[in-house]
């Protein structure tokens, strides 16, 4: 099976650390570009943490992918806040121990730190999106 590239950060994977334009407060996550995608300056970055809730704003469930994947594979697009202040993040991840027929639209879910993958027989993990726990059914 393919191994998808282990390229972000200790810092992006396991604490949700992002950058944010200090020209137009765009934010992102989990790389730090050269150049903003929003302003397009050789702009600086300002580290910054993200809030581990977030808000579903578009989702997608996978039915039909190769054997090695477990069906059906719910993956989102959250808006995630910074924790002080500052524009949401736009962070792209799978759902775990949730329903798929829960998600919806504008739901808020939790970041938990989960293994994602293995590479060359170690675990990697990163966060996954979840229901979060005192809004469980």
């Amino acid at each position: 099976m393919f191994e998808p590239p282990y390229t972000r950060t200790r810092a992006a994977n396991e604490r949700l650390r992002a950058h944010e334009c200090d020209a137009c407060g765009w934010v992102s996550f989990p790389e730090q570009p050269q150049f903003c995608k929003r302003c397009g300056v050789d702009a600086s970055w300002s580290e910054t943490r993200l809030h581990p809730r977030g808000t579903v704003r578009s989702y997608v469930v996978q039915q039909r992918l190769p054997e090695e994947f477990e069906t059906p594979l719910p993956l989102a697009v959250m808006d995630m806040p910074q924790e002080e202040s500052g524009e949401p993040a736009r962070v792209y991840g799978l759902f775990t121990e949730t329903d798929p027929a829960d998600i919806e639209i504008g739901m808020e879910a939790e970041g938990v730190f989960r293994r994602v993958f293995d590479v060359a027989g170690l675990p990697i993990h990163s966060f996954k999106f979840t229901r979060p726990r005192g809004d469980r059914l």
